[in-house]
C-alpha cells in the first residue's frame, strides 16, 4: 500500500498546476485550406461509409508530408516540425495487394518514385488488437523523431466496438500515446450505414475527444468524393473538398451540391 501511495503522490506532483510553468504554444501539424485541424498531442478522425475513399484522402494527407513545406495536396497539408520529420502509416485491414496499391497512391500524390527513409509503412492485417497496439507503441518508443502516425483503420484495435468499457479504454490509449509521445494521430473509422454516425461506442467516444472529425462521403449524382468538416475543435469550418477519379487518376474538382430529389406520391381518392 505504501508503494501505491508513493506512486500516486509522484503522479499528483507531476499533474499539479505550476504557476511558474508556461506551456509551449500548440504546434500545428495538420491544416486544411490553411485552417488548424490537428496539433501535436491530439488525434483526428477521418470518417465515412465503406468505399467512400477514406483511404484516398488519408493517402493525400500522408503524401503532403513528403512534398516541400510550402506545398499542399488538394488543400491538405501535414507540416511536420523541424527535427521530427518521420511519419508512420499503419494499415490494419488491407490485403497485401491493396496495401501496396495504397503506397503507390501516396507516391503518385507526392510525385515521387520512392518514399523517403523517414516514411515508414506497416501492414497489420493478420494481427489482433493487443498486438497492433503493442507494435505501434513499440514503434513510437524506438522513433522519437516521429511526429505523426496514421492508423487505417481504428475498428481493428478493439474486439467489440459496442463494448462501452473497451471503447473507453481504447480512447484513453489514443489520448495517452498522443500526449506521451507528443504526436498527431490520424485515425480512419467507418460510419454506420443505418445512422450515418461513427460506429458503436467507439465512434461516440472518439468523436467526443478528437480534436477534429472529418467526414468523407460519395455523391452518387456527381461521382464526387467529398471531404467535409464534421466536428472541429480548433477552427471554424473549411469549404468542402471534392475529388473525382478520371481513368485511375485523382483530381480535385469544384464541389457540387447534391440536388434534393422531390418524391411525389399519388393521393388516393
Amino acid at each position: 500500500m505504501a508503494k501505491d501511495l508513493t506512486t500516486y503522490t509522484d503522479l499528483l506532483k507531476d499533474r499539479r498546476y505550476d504557476p511558474l510553468t508556461l506551456p509551449k504554444s500548440e504546434e500545428v501539424v495538420f491544416l486544411v485550406q490553411g485552417k488548424v485541424i490537428g496539433t501535436l498531442s491530439n488525434y483526428v478522425v477521418l470518417s465515412g461509409l465503406p468505399k467512400a475513399s477514406k483511404s484516398t484522402y488519408a493517402s493525400a494527407i500522408l503524401a503532403s508530408a513528403i512534398v516541400p513545406d510550402f506545398q499542399d495536396i488538394f488543400g491538405l497539408k501535414l507540416a511536420l516540425p523541424v527535427g521530427r520529420k518521420k511519419i508512420a502509416y499503419f494499415d490494419t485491414e488491407s490485403s497485401p495487394y491493396d496495401f501496396y496499391r495504397s503506397i503507390e497512391r501516396i507516391k503518385s500524390f507526392a510525385m515521387v518514385n520512392n518514399l523517403p527513409q523517414r516514411f515508414d509503412a506497416y501492414n497489420f492485417r493478420e494481427d489482433g488488437p493487443g498486438e497492433i497496439k503493442a507494435m505501434i507503441e513499440t514503434y513510437l518508443q524506438l522513433n522519437p523523431d516521429c511526429a505523426a502516425i496514421c492508423i487505417d483503420g481504428l475498428l481493428d484495435l478493439c474486439l467489440n466496438i459496442n463494448d462501452e468499457v473497451e471503447s473507453k479504454l481504447l480512447t484513453g490509449w489514443f489520448k495517452r500515446i498522443t500526449k506521451q509521445y507528443n504526436i498527431l494521430m490520424l485515425g480512419v473509422l467507418h460510419l454506420s450505414k443505418g445512422t450515418g454516425e461513427t460506429l458503436g461506442h467507439l465512434g461516440s467516444s472518439t468523436d467526443r475527444y478528437a480534436q477534429s472529425t472529418l467526414l468523407i462521403e460519395k455523391n452518387k449524382q456527381t461521382s464526387q468524393f467529398i471531404l467535409k468538416p464534421k466536428y472541429l475543435r480548433s477552427s471554424d469550418d473549411f469549404d468542402p473538398i471534392a475529388l473525382m477519379n478520371f481513368n485511375g487518376k485523382w483530381q480535385q474538382v469544384p464541389y457540387t451540391e447534391p440536388v434534393q430529389e422531390t418524391i411525389k406520391k399519388n393521393k388516393k381518392s
